[in-house]
């Protein structure tokens, strides 16, 4: 019982789903509706036909299943959704310009002044950094310009995920540039002193080993002793 009562709540969500469904698209795909702008007229008529066909269906099949309620949802938002698509991207493509070209500015700048922080680079990669940017730019302004032409009912050609690919691009092939460390400092080469065979300065000279005292007690020569090495006493 507890799982009857379960699918009998759950059909009926469905149910109400779709309902919804079909009330809310219908407002909003009028000329003066939210979506107006973004589904061409034929498209819209044939819309409001198969919503008004879901509509009577639901009149007449009270008790559907489930799955019934679910697959008609399906059928109807093969239609709707490529209509909520364009509505999105147009909602967030210029945010989405706005971030790819700050992404450009920055990582320019960087590359054309790289100051202390990219000096030790190479000019030759930072230049790559340079054409990088400088081919990204001239894709969105090229993209920019073919999307001004074109209705909001037509599908894009700026599409914002393709903007974002573009923005991870360059940021990939960018931070692998710069990621480049700094050389390290060369440490100066200090000359140890040879002290080999010196005496240093603090200590004393020993004193030669020939060098002898002078002998206090030695006896002074006497007289005949000077007489007899014919030395003259006077």
């Amino acid at each position: 019982m507890q799982a009857d009562m379960q699918d009998i709540i759950e059909t009926d969500e469905r149910r109400n789903d779709l309902e919804s469904y079909i009330f809310n698209m219908r407002a909003r795909i009028a000329n003066d509706g939210e979506y107006g702008a973004f589904v061409a007229d034929t498209d819209r008529e044939k819309f409001m036909n198969s919503l008004k066909q879901a509509e009577d269906w639901l009149d007449e099949n009270y008790d559907a299943t489930k799955v019934m309620y679910i697959d008609k949802l399906v059928e109807l938002k093969k239609l709707g959704e490529p209509i909520v698509w364009r509505f999105k991207e147009d909602q967030i493509r210029i945010e989405w310009i706005q971030a790819l070209s700050g992404t450009i500015s920055n990582y320019k700048m960087a590359a054309e002044h790289p100051g202390d922080k990219y000096g030790h680079i190479c000019p030759e990669n930072l230049g790559k950094i340079i054409a990088e940017c400088n081919s990204i730019t001239k894709w969105l302004v090229d993209s920019q310009k073919q999307q001004e032409t074109l209705a909001k009912y037509d599908r894009p050609v700026l599409i914002c995920a393709d903007i974002e690919r573009k923005n991870q691009e360059l940021s990939r092939f960018a931070d692998e540039i710069l990621k480049e460390p700094k050389p390290k400092p060369v440490e100066p080469i200090h000359e140890e002193k040879k002290t080999e065979g010196l005496v240093p300065e603090t200590e004393e000279m020993p004193p030669k080993e020939d060098a002898q005292p002078a002998d206090e007690t030695a006896e002074e020569p006497t007289k005949e002793t000077l007489e007899t090495n014919n030395v003259q006493v006077e």
